[in-house]
């Protein structure tokens, strides 16, 4: 064997492209969420609460004012950072300088800090008022419970939409509704006659073999298993899935998120990566939110 074709042998190929762990690349929530500007560490969410006519009988008679709640909301900026060393020692072993995916995945972690904040908005108590002192729970608010531990089926997807017909949500015209779940409660109605047989449906519910939509519920999938899950797990193993209008949480952002690569001089041949975001959610009324309890298996 020549020398040539040893040195062939022997050469080590350096892949162009450095592999990125499997995670969330996107928020998944953004299209089913209101996004405000907010200036300053508070911002307030104002809304109308419900009015109705009065019959008036008899002619000439005196004006009679209707009382219109003024629903003030607080929401609270909240700032977030992530930055990432890059040393150049780690780098000389690459053909690719990987401050780009560095940069992607900071980007992506605060991405799934989106969904976070929202699905933590959806039951957490708001505070409310003129000076937004008084702080209501989501129960009080309004927030129902569909409690689905024993499984979720086709029923309770039923319960869900009449729990939002009888609370006058969408009813007069269509709303985006929208259900976040896991893993487990994915392969439970993916299992539901109901929802996968065309003798029920001929919208082709199921594409490509994925649920795309569950009588008239857009579904969001969040991963069941990592260490810090979107959906909240309690110590009983109760998962707090949940059902809500796109005009359920509104966010508040004072800056989109912010990637700078800088220089380190005080650290020998090293740069940073840092990206910061600062934003804040709020319920925007309890019926147009659902919480939905399953068992995390």
């Amino acid at each position: 064997m020549s020398v040539e074709l040893i040195d062939n042998a022997l050469v080590i190929q350096f892949s162009d492209s450095v592999h990125v762990a499997a995670q969330q690349i996107k928020a998944r929530l953004r299209p089913f969420v209101e996004i405000r500007p907010m200036v300053g560490e508070v911002f307030a969410y104002d809304g109308l609460g419900p009015i109705e006519a009065q019959e008036v009988i008899g002619r000439q008679q005196p004006v009679s004012f209707s009382d219109i709640n003024h629903l003030r909301r607080k929401i609270s900026r909240r700032r977030f950072a992530l930055t990432l060393p890059i040393d150049a020692a780690d780098v000389r072993g690459m053909l690719l300088n990987p401050q780009g995916e560095y940069a992607q995945a900071c980007a992506r972690a605060m991405e799934r800090v989106f969904d976070r904040i929202v699905v933590s908005a959806l039951f957490a108590a708001v505070l409310t008022g003129r000076d937004m002192g008084t702080s209501v729970t989501a129960a009080t608010d309004g927030v129902v419970t569909v409690t689905a531990t024993a499984g979720l089926t086709y029923a309770k997807l039923l319960e869900i939409n009449k729990n939002f017909i009888d609370a006058e949500v969408g009813n007069d015209m269509p709303e985006k509704i929208v259900m976040g779940l896991a893993g487990n409660e994915y392969s439970a109605l993916m299992q539901e006659v109901e929802l996968i047989s065309r003798d029920f449906s001929q919208n082709y519910l199921v594409d490509a073999g994925r649920l795309q939509q569950l009588v008239g519920i857009n579904i969001v999938q969040f991963a069941g298993g990592v260490t810090k899950p979107i959906l909240d797990v309690s110590a009983a193993n109760v998962r707090s899935c949940f059902a809500m209008s796109t005009r359920g949480v509104c966010v508040g952002m004072s800056k989109e998120m912010a990637i700078n690569v800088t220089p380190r001089p005080d650290l020998i041949e090293t740069t940073q990566v840092q990206i910061v975001f600062d934003l804040g959610a709020v319920r925007t009324e309890g019926v147009l939110v659902q919480k939905v309890t399953t068992t995390k298996s």
